[in-house]
């Protein structure tokens, strides 16, 4: 899907309902031309570079189910693994929860408020995992209970 993408809708009333079906109003990589303002309220991803821009976009989906924005940024060389990237990103984000994917397809979120240890750690190795990960942090950033992952 691109930004291009339009659904048109006619409701028998002669008038036609044109929807946006883009993803980049909620989604964007940092330094790219769809990366989001600065000053958006938003969820943050950072990523071992070996993730892919498809990949990142299952999460950026679990965002967009929950109406939550999700910038995303690449990291190499952190030793920590996903712990550390969710940190990192939780850091950056203005909603104070971030996820992190590491080159082991691990993925973790964390939140600021809490520093022991990430709040949700398990494998991202799977799209319909990727997506529930963005799910579960996009409805902890809006203070609603998680909903069970399911296995697709």
């Amino acid at each position: 899907m691109n930004g291009s993408d339009k659904e048109h809708q006619d409701d028998g009333s002669g008038f036609v309902i044109r929807r946006d079906l883009s993803i980049n109003a909620w989604f964007g990589r940092v330094g790219s031309k769809d990366a989001l303002p600065e000053n958006k309220p938003s969820l943050w991803l950072i990523t071992d570079p070996s993730i892919t821009n498809e990949e990142a976009l299952f999460v950026a989906a679990g965002c967009e189910e929950e109406g939550v924005p999700l910038a995303w940024d690449i990291k190499s060389g952190v030793s920590g693994g996903s712990a550390e990237l969710s940190r990192m990103a939780c850091m950056r984000s203005r909603l104070e929860v971030g996820l992190g994917i590491d080159s082991h397809r691990k993925g973790t979120v964390s939140l600021i408020a809490v520093t022991d240890a990430p709040y949700i750690e398990g494998d991202a190795d799977t799209p319909a995992r990727l997506r529930w990960l963005g799910q579960a942090a996009a409805r902890i950033s809006k203070g609603e209970p998680i909903v069970k992952e399911t296995r697709e």
